[in-house]
């Protein structure tokens, strides 16, 4: 929500604002949940058994499918190809891409208008905006289909786990469904057309902590999902307070962030639940969803993946490189993602029966907390960003508990203006006790295996971060 209609549901009761969530939730269910999911889950169903030879055709079929396309309509690709006296059929598998270049951030921005197929039908777009690892602010068209498609995807990582569609569940993610100008609670919302419930993760002070196990321990739910950093604070009150609740969740889904062992650990005790994890990317270009036996396989149906190495890390770690099959409208072909890879060591056939290449964990999208003078911890703040188009690096780094500094890598038009944009932002989910200072840099650095890292914080302590499997203290 934004503007004029961010303001009206912020007035509204909270019985009227479950009534806006329910009614928004109608379209989320027609849109998401149509012809295409229903056709493209039943095919993914199927697929998910076949042959890695058989995946491996099917991968590269679409891969000339989506060549051929970006070539016939794609400015930007046609001059590519162009320049480098290549057609689209020089392009057959998996292995021919390293002809083209890799498709950077910078230049889906600078390149926008230029990335689009031309003659698309404009009823047919649907834009959507990412701010990704670096909190960079990215705009994307995708067709009505893409997202279907994606969702589909998902629903095959879900289902292998039992879910259904329909079932009753509650997310912990950062939307802001519940206003921030309204700390206490209850900051959950209900859309009943889609069962769901929906927990703001900015509201997950101590303080309200009670409150919000309080409304838990009455709800029976299929599952829960959500960032990891969310449920990790839940898991972790739970554990400290010795709290058991009395409906665990069986399953609790994850995603948008780096899953750490740890936090698995951790929120696996305190819900009592079994924690399954996926990788994907609001670019719609790229999914990797763990089986029933825990292993990261390629949705190859959605997408070509390359693992290229990185200079400077060790040789198993690899950046993640994707090409889309399902987004006709703006094809990101060879598009570097800005996360990372393990190479599993174990080449032995997944027990799950599941052909599919698979990769021993994803590095990418580590995150820290803010953690406010009132109490908030506060993880992945990358959606404040979003729509900052003049802005193209942001770091949050707090030395103390009453203060921040916010490292901004500017573009050249960035104004008076940009800068009040992100104050008033910072402020609205960050209150006014914590004293904020803008750092503007030429580059922000990364961290030593070539990570880029949003949030920076000398305040919050994990104390579950070395403790094995039990709670007690790992030995160095």
């Amino acid at each position: 929500m934004a503007g004029f209609a961010e303001e009206v549901y912020s007035k509204m009761p909270v019985c009227v604002q479950n009534v806006a969530c329910t009614l928004a939730g109608i379209n989320m269910r027609r849109t998401r949940f149509n012809k295409t999911f229903r056709d493209a889950l039943d095919f993914l169903e199927k697929s998910q058994w076949w042959s890695l030879a058989e995946q491996c055709e099917y991968r590269d079929d679409q891969l000339r499918k989506i060549i051929r396309h970006a070539y016939d309509t794609v400015p930007y690709y046609r001059e590519i190809f162009d320049s480098r006296k290549l057609t689209s059929a020089d392009i057959q598998t998996v292995a021919d891409l390293q002809k083209l270049p890799i498709l950077e951030k910078e230049t889906v921005r600078q390149r926008y208008s230029d990335l689009l197929s031309r003659g698309w039908p404009k009823r047919r777009i649907k834009y959507i905006y990412t701010g990704g690892t670096t909190g960079k602010a990215l705009k994307v068209a995708t067709d009505i289909d893409t997202q279907p498609w994606h969702w589909a995807t998902h629903w095959r990582h879900r289902g292998r786990f039992g879910l259904k569609v329909g079932m009753p569940f509650i997310v912990f993610a950062g939307r802001s469904v519940v206003p921030l100008s309204k700390m206490h609670p209850p900051f959950w919302r209900r859309n009943l057309t889609m069962n769901q419930t929906y927990v703001s993760i900015h509201h997950m002070t101590k303080q309200n902590m009670p409150a919000l196990v309080e409304y838990l321990q009455k709800r029976c739910v299929a599952y829960y999902s959500g960032y990891p950093s969310g449920l990790y604070l839940l898991a972790t009150y739970l554990l400290d307070n010795d709290i058991h609740l009395k409906h665990p969740p069986r399953i609790t889904g994850v995603g948008a962030e780096t899953l750490l062992p740890h936090q698995r650990r951790v929120i696996e005790r305190g819900l009592d639940t079994e924690v399954v994890d996926h990788y994907a990317a609001t670019e719609q270009c790229v999914f990797i969803s763990e089986c029933d036996k825990h292993s990261y396989h390629f949705d190859m149906e959605f997408g070509a993946i390359e693992l290229l190495p990185l200079e400077g890390v060790q040789s198993n770690v690899r950046r993640i490189i994707c090409t889309g099959f399902r987004n006709p409208a703006m094809p990101l072909i060879r598009y570097n993602i800005d996360d990372l890879a393990t190479i599993s060591e174990d080449t032995a056939p997944c027990p799950c029966g599941r052909a599919a290449t698979k990769v021993e964990k994803i590095d990418g999208r580590i995150e820290s907390y803010v953690v406010t003078p009132d109490g908030r911890q506060l993880g992945r703040l990358d959606f404040l960003f979003k729509q900052t188009d003049q802005i193209q690096e942001v770091r949050l780094v707090q030395d103390t508990l009453e203060h921040l500094t916010v490292e901004v890598v500017r573009r050249d038009a960035y104004s008076a203006e940009d800068e009040a944009r992100l104050i008033k932002n910072l402020r609205a989910y960050l209150g006014n006790m914590i004293g904020i200072d803008i750092d503007y840099l030429k580059e922000i650095p990364r961290e030593a295996n070539g990570k880029f890292r949003q949030i920076v914080s000398k305040v919050f302590h994990d104390r579950y971060a070395l403790c094995d499997e039990t709670g007690k203290k790992e030995q160095n």
